[in-house]
């Protein structure tokens, strides 16, 4: 693998990795979940809330993970290439059915876009 594919998949998987993986964790352990402008009215709706984010950190893991053996992470990569380009198929249908959201969710969207296209069509190659 060339040192700047090496270096473009390391960084991508660690930025990914250490953003979910911290913020996942926090709001997965806090007190009061949902205090940071998502209303939860019902232990339900707080424990959807507590397992999307107990899933966001075990995606983080998997992106860290990949980076610590790339060579032998291909299937790793492209699989979150897979939730990346979920994620912005998500974000793209609740612009057009919820409306256009502020310039944090335009960011979020342009940054996801990249890691999908990165990961699917330029992941480890075969060993």
């Amino acid at each position: 693998m060339l040192l700047l594919h090496k270096l473009v998949l390391s960084g991508l998987l660690g930025v990914l990795g250490v953003s979910l993986l911290f913020p996942g964790l926090l709001e997965l352990f806090k007190v009061h979940p949902g205090t940071s402008g998502v209303s939860l009215n019902t232990v339900d709706a707080k424990n959807q809330f507590r397992a999307l984010h107990g899933m966001m950190a075990g995606v983080g893991i998997i992106a860290l993970w990949a980076c610590i053996d790339l060579a032998n992470a291909r299937n790793l990569v492209l699989g979150l290439g897979v939730i990346m380009a979920m994620l912005v198929i998500a974000r793209s249908y609740s612009m057009l059915a919820d409306g256009i959201p502020g310039q944090t969710s335009w960011l979020y969207l342009s940054v996801e876009m990249l890691f999908a296209v990165v990961f699917l069509f330029w992941p480890p190659p075969l060993t």
